[in-house]
């Protein structure tokens, strides 16, 4: 019987504990949550070797009040050799505007990775009227990689 309340004193005591752990204490903003709902990550290769890697966010699906007359995406991007040309192409279309952004810019706020050793890019294409938007990457005509991104209304 003395071992049944003190197994039952302790179940007690770290039951009250339980509640209190590490999502508790976890909060992020709607922008936040929609930011990783649209944030899609790839490695960018050259045949099978791998040149990089590239993160993406749809800023019109994340933001759309404020980023609505062009498509724009906030893309941070890792490149092995940085002596390379880098282009951006949506649907096909080269980028219309590529704003070199630091790394603690305007977006920080909408992914939890941040690192000095990467590109950050603000990207502006011409407004699509498909639903469903490819997003490329290319490094030196060499290695390239495509996301696929779905268009809200």
């Amino acid at each position: 019987m003395k071992t049944f309340l003190i197994t039952m004193l302790f179940l007690t005591v770290f039951t009250n504990c339980s509640t209190n752990n590490a999502f508790s204490h976890f909060d992020i903003n709607e922008n936040q949550a929609k930011s990783e709902d649209s944030l899609q990550s790839a490695k960018i290769f050259n045949k099978e070797k791998s040149e990089g890697i590239i993160s993406a966010i749809y800023l019109n699906s994340v933001l759309p009040h404020e980023y609505n007359d062009k498509e724009y995406f906030y893309v941070y991007l890792y490149v092995k050799n940085n002596s390379k040309s880098i282009d951006f192409f949506l649907n096909g279309e080269k980028a219309q505007e590529i704003q070199t952004l630091a790394s603690q810019n305007r977006f920080s706020n909408l992914t939890s990775f941040k690192g000095d050793w990467q590109k950050y890019y603000l990207l502006v294409f011409d407004k699509q009227d498909k639903e469903i938007l490819t997003l490329q990457v290319k490094i030196s005509q060499s290695a390239s990689r495509k996301m696929v991104f779905q268009k809200e209304d």
